[in-house]
């Protein structure tokens, strides 16, 4: 009973994992392949080559560890 349960398993997955394949493939060819460009606007932060030329980075600034028992033994 076992073993044949094993292999009912097999071949249901088998069939549905072909199915799926096909299907992917079908659905692949009827959407289009292309970014038109126009379904999310640019966002975040802009290059460092578009910025102007005073930019420079904030200097770093010493901090204390906030970890409780940091270091401790």
């Amino acid at each position: 009973m076992g073993l044949f349960r094993l292999v009912a398993l097999g071949t249901a997955g088998a069939i549905a994992y072909k199915l799926w394949k096909d299907r992917q493939a079908r659905d692949a060819s009827a959407a289009p392949a292309y970014d038109r460009g126009d379904v999310t606007p640019p966002h975040g932060d802009p290059l460092i080559g578009a910025a102007t030329a005073s930019w420079e980075p904030e200097p770093a600034t010493p901090a204390a560890q906030s970890s409780r028992g940091f270091g401790e033994s």
